[in-house]
């Protein structure tokens, strides 16, 4: 039953696939409105969220209208992942555009392994297939998803076209092993921690959030240079973006460095974010942990 759900999951995202790119936009803008509309929840979350990141910046129009393309750009997300699974290697070259790609090379070039950092930008399922076609050998750590005709589905996709996926209880073994081979690692860091012991608190838009500590810790003992990584739609073309390595503070004070590594790259994801706002996954909360000493609200 299990196989049989996993092949219907396939087949209706291989339909969404056939629908024409224009005709899809139209669909996710309607779909985007219906569920702006209808889901206050998310709504007033991402709205808050862009009240804390841009409201110095903008009105509360401008923070509005923005919001509602964010969930046009979520609503698209499918039809673009559809669209994908009858990709080619030509077709991948073709859609994509890579640029920095030298920061990853210099980078390479330190035999130590990459951390690619990098966040739910764009179509965020488009991250390993990109990390592929810049030649190099790629990895990233995942969530399985609880459904697994659904997980099944998207852990292929995302290992087609040669990128080693890692499940996160189960990733620092792996991850430690790419490095030792000179590989690369892709590790999403741009989520609510809600873990202790996990977690260090930055700023990020100005405002305390909770941040996963791992980049750092995994930095610090191993040496390897940290990049920061994107995906954005970018007019006809998917565009993947490698910044340049974010140097490491290295005084001794282990803990002291994880919580300013950490800072480091959360100032990083946000220079990623602000290139194509709409973009990113706003209807998290993002700052939802808070400081003990903090009151709630």
């Amino acid at each position: 039953m299990e196989y049989l759900v996993y092949k219907v999951v396939r087949l209706l995202f291989l339909l969404l696939g056939l629908i024409p790119e224009p005709v899809a936009g139209k669909i996710a803008s309607a779909i985007g409105g219906i569920w702006y509309r209808r889901d206050k929840r998310h709504r007033e979350v991402a709205i808050k969220n862009m009240t804390t990141a841009f409201g110095k910046e903008m009105s509360e129009e401008e923070i509005r209208k923005l919001s509602r393309k964010a969930f046009d750009h979520i609503a698209l997300v499918p039809f673009e992942m559809g669209r994908s699974l009858r990709w080619s290697w030509s077709d991948l070259k073709a859609r994509f555009r890579i640029y920095g790609i030298f920061h990853l090379k210099a980078a390479h070039a330190k035999g130590k392994g990459v951390l690619v950092l990098t966040c739910h930008m764009g179509n965020w399922e488009f991250l390993p297939v990109s990390m592929g076609a810049t030649g190099y050998q790629i990895s990233a750590v995942y969530r399985p998803l609880d459904f697994k005709p659904m997980d099944r589905f998207i852990l292929e996709m995302r290992e087609r076209f040669g990128c080693r996926m890692y499940p996160t209880k189960k990733a620092v073994k792996g991850i430690l092993d790419e490095l030792s081979q000179g590989n690369a690692v892709g590790l999403l860091s741009d989520q609510n921690a809600p873990k202790p012991h996990q977690s260090v608190f930055v700023t990020m838009f100005g405002k305390t959030a909770s941040a996963n500590n791992g980049i750092a810790q995994l930095a610090l003992t191993t040496g390897a240079p940290v990049i920061p990584y994107f995906v954005a739609r970018d007019g006809r073309f998917v565009r993947g973006e490698f910044g340049p390595e974010i140097p490491l503070v290295n005084t001794g004070d282990f803990e002291a460095d994880v919580r300013t590594n950490t800072q480091n790259f959360s100032y990083a994801m946000e220079k990623m974010v602000r290139k194509f706002p709409e973009q990113w996954f706003w209807v998290h909360n993002r700052w939802k942990t808070r400081p003990r000493d903090e009151a709630q609200g």
